[in-house]
């Protein structure tokens, strides 16, 4: 009998009292409680960090019964019930600046009246927390537990707005507690999404373990792939059906849409657990994560930085470069791989360098799709009529069609832009046929030159080359003089070459020359 999924539910409690589906991670939590006192963990929103605190304070408050049948019972035997103090920070991300310390000192007090500490006006915050993690340890003989979920959620929601200084002392007032009152402390967990080794608010907690890229707990959050065959087997028999396709090639396209994120060296392949989840319930491979995981601070990154989305796909990073400050540094990538949008696809031992791309086809399509207003010049709905008649024309073989609806496409994007050189004309060309679905490499190096966009379609590869106020005839010869057309020669699919001319005062294709 297939469960009911926990879309959208943080509540561990509920989620095994009411039956609902659940993966157990609980050897994996267990083993990060018993070896560590102060621990942080980094990963996407929407991927489960919610439910791992709600699951922490189940456990630290003792209540064994809910764990009866999971794996964490045959490993503790103590059952030790502490004083847990828990904030959620993302339920401060929409309120205005002054209204945070407001809402934290609310949260405050109700640990002040559960532990009968009389509020005071003249004391902050800090003070406040202070005085409540003595009183717990005086009063129950236990050290206590912290759980912070989503500690930077205000910071981000400010992070562009130039109020991002008011904020982080409001913050600091309490984060700088924990280390403060380490003695009286048992475990202290801290989730966000950005790092926190360079951001000053962490500045005095130099104790904190970050184990988002340690191997032991890479999947620590999310659904292996194991974990899918094991728990939700049916639910994929049962998907296949709907799709009418075979249990492995239903896995295989839940792969493809949800799977690839990865987060240490070890590279163990992570599932989506919102988007797979929502998939078995709606029965349909839709972009569930990221219509509900999207945040408008990305896209402003993105534009202040003046990001180029055709260097997405492959990108190489230190490890330090993980844990750079969303702050300090002029590069998108970190933000980027810390909320979710790209992942590491592989890490080189001997140059201690990590690859990092996009981990699916949900965040690819979904990415461009929302970007390229902002690459293209006109907003999505205008063209996307255009490109769908324009893909299946590609995929049908009909080159002179599909570069009619393109060269169209191009006039409807404004006169404002910066539309009048190769690059830009690239750059669209790309982002519009990965957004399609299409494999695309663009600027492909050969022993011969570069070239500048190779398109793999399901029956055929394109071999373009561009050129802006020249000729298409002169782009076709270079693709033949360069034989860019050559290390293809053995994939089996008819090779499509492709010269494109560009007019600058026109803003549009001016003419193709196509040889097969």
């Amino acid at each position: 009998m297939i469960k009911p999924y926990p879309i959208g539910k943080q509540d561990f409690k509920a989620i095994i009292e009411d039956g609902y589906a659940y993966v157990d991670k609980t050897e994996r939590m267990y083993e990060m409680i018993k070896n560590r006192t102060f621990v942080f963990l980094s990963r996407p929103r929407r991927f489960g960090k919610s439910l791992l605190i709600n699951t922490l304070q189940q456990y630290f408050e003792g209540n064994r019964e809910l764990f009866k049948d999971l794996k964490i019972s045959r490993l503790e035997k103590d059952w030790i019930k502490y004083p847990v103090f828990r904030f959620d920070m993302s339920s401060y991300k929409d309120l205005p600046v002054e209204s945070i310390s407001y809402a934290i000192s609310n949260a405050i007090s109700k640990y002040e009246k559960e532990y009968s500490i009389e509020p005071s006006d003249k004391l902050g915050n800090g003070e406040r927390f202070k005085n409540v993690i003595e009183a717990a340890y005086q009063q129950t003989g236990r050290k206590v537990v912290v759980l912070i979920d989503e500690y930077d959620s205000p910071l981000l929601a400010h992070l562009h707005d130039g109020k991002l200084p008011e904020v982080k002392p409001i913050l600091q007032e309490l984060y700088q507690q924990v280390k403060v009152n380490e003695q009286y402390e048992q475990f202290v967990f801290i989730t966000g999404i950005s790092r926190f080794s360079q951001v000053s608010i962490f500045s005095t907690l130099n104790n904190l373990e970050n184990i988002s890229m340690d191997d032991r707990f890479c999947d620590i959050c999310g659904i292996t792939q194991a974990e899918l065959l094991e728990n939700f087997r049916e639910d994929i028999e049962e998907f296949a059906k709907e799709e009418e396709c075979s249990f492995d090639e239903m896995l295989q396209k839940l792969k493809v849409k949800y799977d690839g994120y990865h987060f240490s060296k070890k590279k163990t392949d992570v599932f989506n657990p919102l988007s797979v989840l929502s998939a078995f319930s709606k029965k349909e491979l839709k972009n569930f994560w990221f219509e509900t995981a999207t945040s408008s601070y990305v896209i402003d990154h993105l534009k202040k930085h003046n990001a180029q989305i055709i260097d997405f796909e492959s990108v190489s990073l230190f490890e330090s470069g993980f844990y750079a400050s969303y702050e300090d540094v002029k590069s998108v990538y970190p933000l980027l791989y810390q909320a979710g949008y790209l992942t590491i696809k592989d890490y080189d031992k001997e140059s201690d360098v990590y690859a990092i791309s996009y981990p699916n086809s949900e965040v690819r399509v979904s990415m461009l799709e929302v970007l390229m207003p902002s690459w293209v010049g006109c907003s999505t709905d205008d063209g996307k009529i255009n490109m769908q008649r324009f893909y299946f024309a590609l995929k049908a073989g009909r080159t002179d069609e599909a570069f009619e609806l393109l060269k169209e496409f191009f006039l409807q994007i404004p006169n404002v832009l910066n539309n009048k050189n190769e690059k830009h004309f690239q750059t669209v060309i790309y982002v519009l046929f990965r957004w399609l679905g299409f494999y695309t490499q663009s600027e492909v190096n050969t022993s011969k030159g570069r070239l500048d966009c190779i398109l793999f379609a399901p029956k055929q590869i394109f071999i373009i080359e561009f050129k802006v106020d020249e000729s298409a005839e002169k782009a076709l010869a270079q693709i033949n003089e360069k034989g860019y057309a050559e290390p293809y020669r053995n994939d089996g699919r008819p090779i499509v070459k492709i010269g494109v001319n560009f007019s600058s005062k026109e803003r549009t294709i001016e003419e193709w020359k196509v040889e097969e």
